[in-house]
């Protein structure tokens, strides 16, 4: 990294690839490096945009709580019957679930768990300082001291789980908690107090629950089966949407964990949130904007813009006013993001964020491209008639009509008159000061932390962003010309676009993945769009007032994912790809992003 960059940006002059074992994908086909950095990095300061995955599989842990057993060892050791095995006690089915493999002292469980020791004096290993303790959340993640139910994929939450730890849709908190082993025990048992001929607070499931508590911080429980799911549907749960693939089995195993286990190995949004927050304290010289995926908004969601490029254009040069950054307040919007969302539409959002770059307020540019109806040549799809789609799988849902609404690119905010909820429209940048380009030589980035590949997410004018990128004559990495060939996309063997999966070890055609991702194109390596794009922001002037070709550029982190598709939105955006698995490398891979940004240049 060169030592101008890391004065810039305030970051560390040594790779964090270097440092960590960060997975770092080229932005050139064929490259195995790093992307080249010219020579002399840019006076005019860069605005990076973080997009962060608001998905529900956010809320997951890193790793799922193990779902492991010594064979025979739980039948072996648990206590016998007296008389006879009350309803819900162990190894039978209650009102909580199946009471089977429970406890904390199979050594297959153990030793699974060994990642956590609740007496040990490193706060790494115990848990006893709080991953996250910013004063802006209403709880702090987590409290050391109290226990929560989670899930052995995530927190439990109350709109899908039962008993939670999450309420509602907020994310920032308050979390539901309790301070002592016996309330939290007997909440998690939920037992029906008629079934037991004994004192359920000292039967043998209380009895262990409390004992795993005490010595352990850990306590698996039972397991919900789907007669648990049918007699008692409150504290039962997780619930599947008919959309989604199924869920796994850890998804229906209940635990209590003392603060200090999270502590030790958070959720994903925890660490992503913390991570993101740690970047905008450090870096400077940047102007940064916080966004997140849209919600359900018809065909195409526009993303949620959540704090525009901050400082202003007359505060960020030729004198970066490091005050006017404002970094309470993009934390504060990191800590808005709700991670409830049931799609993972970053091709979306990119296309959203485009009109944001744009210079739509100053000559309709955005309008001009993307007012309906957007049918270039005789298949102009999304839209109907000659385009659509198949009918949703598993809902049902009809394919015909996608996309071609009359304001479907440009849509404006919308309330729904009854819920009161207003949902995100088109974002665009502000009139005065507020613009999201400052300068010709400023450098535009998006920088995409996601846990996963896209999902629901290809409604975008895919046709009218082709027919743009082909009269300019835009070329691959390799050098050859851009094509798309829309016309009877089923039947046709190559309708071209943007799909570079088969530089990263698999093919085109497994890119075109249609399980639990719908709507999809027709086209034989190029169903989903989301490489397409990144590839139209980073080849397409988004300007028409001022020099130079304002170009974004697209650089993802796959936090704990290396998914083909994402490594084709980097290429495709020309920024570059990083794996992050731990806390760590999620945080530097932020600062490597931010920093390649400030020695790009906007033009191709």
């Amino acid at each position: 990294m060169h030592s101008d960059l890391g004065r810039r940006v305030g970051i560390s002059r040594r790779s964090p690839g270097h440092r960590l074992g960060l997975t770092v994908g080229a932005v050139a086909a064929g490259a195995s490096g790093l992307l080249s950095l010219p020579v002399q990095a840019q006076d005019v300061p860069p605005g990076v945009v973080f997009l962060m995955d608001n998905s529900e599989a956010m809320q997951n842990y890193p790793q799922s709580l193990p779902e492991v057993f010594t064979p025979g060892w739980y039948a072996a050791n648990k206590v016998p019957a007296v008389p006879v095995t009350p309803k819900g006690d162990q190894g039978s089915e209650g009102s909580a679930g199946l009471a089977m493999d429970t406890g904390c002292e199979d050594p297959a469980l153990v030793a699974a768990m060994s990642w956590f020791d609740k007496n040990s004096v490193d706060p790494a290993k115990n848990g006893s300082i709080p991953y996250d303790s910013d004063s802006d959340l209403k709880s702090p993640f987590f409290d050391p001291n109290k226990f929560y139910f989670s899930r052995g994929r995530r927190l439990a939450w109350n709109v899908k789980e039962g008993w939670f730890t999450i309420n509602g849709n907020n994310f920032a908190g308050p979390l539901y908690s309790y301070g002592d082993i016996l309330s939290v025990c007997y909440a998690s048992v939920g037992w029906d107090l008629t079934d037991y001929p004994y004192g359920s607070v000292d039967s043998p499931l209380m009895t262990e629950c409390r004992a795993c508590l005490a010595s352990k911080g850990w306590w698996r429980g039972p397991i919900v089966t789907p007669t648990t799911q049918a007699t008692n549907p409150s504290g039962a749960g997780p619930l599947k949407e008919l959309d989604e693939p199924p869920l796994p089995p850890e998804a229906f195993r209940k635990w209590v964990l003392s603060g200090r286990v999270l502590n030790v190995r958070p959720p994903r949004f925890v660490v992503a949130r913390k991570a993101l927050k740690d970047v905008i304290s450090s870096v400077t010289n940047v102007r940064m904007g916080v966004a997140t995926f849209g919600e359900d908004h018809g065909w195409f969601d526009p993303p949620a813009m959540l704090e525009k490029l901050r400082p202003t254009c007359d505060q960020s040069y030729p004198t970066f006013n490091d005050e006017a950054l404002n970094r309470s307040r993009l934390r504060h919007a990191v800590n808005e993001v709700k991670f409830n969302n049931n799609e993972r539409s970053i091709g979306e959002a990119l296309f959203g964020l485009g009109g944001y770059f744009s210079s739509q307020v100053a000559d309709n540019r955005w309008g001009y491209w993307f007012q309906q109806p957007v049918n270039p040549g005789d298949f102009g799809w999304p839209g109907c008639c000659n385009g659509g789609t198949y009918d949703n799988p598993y809902t049902g849902q009809p394919g015909y009509f996608w996309g071609v609404a009359a304001q479907e690119w440009l849509k404006p905010p919308y309330a729904d008159p009854y819920t009161d909820k207003v949902l995100p429209g088109q974002p665009w940048e502000g009139t005065g000061y507020d613009k999201s380009v400052c300068n010709a030589s400023q450098s535009n980035n998006i920088i995409v932390v996601s846990a996963g590949a896209p999902r629901s997410d290809n409604s975008v004018p895919i046709t009218k962003m082709m027919d743009i990128l082909k009269a300019n004559g835009a070329r691959h990495p390799d050098g050859s010309l851009l094509t798309f060939n829309p016309i009877d996309p089923e039947l046709n063997p190559n309708v071209g676009g943007v799909n570079y999966c088969h530089l990263f070890g698999t093919t085109k055609e497994a890119c075109d993945y249609a399980d639990y991702n719908w709507p999809i194109g027709h086209g034989v390596g190029n169903k989903n769009f989301m490489d397409d794009v990144a590839f139209f922001l980073s080849h397409t002037d988004l300007r028409s007032d001022m020099p130079n070709s304002q170009t974004v550029r697209t650089f993802v982190v796959g936090y704990g994912d290396s998914s083909p598709m994402l490594q084709s939105i980097a290429l495709a955006g020309r920024g570059s790809f990083f794996r992050a698995d731990r806390p760590d490398t999620l945080r530097e891979a932020l600062l490597f992003a931010v920093g390649q940004s400030a020695n790009l240049c906007s033009a191709p």
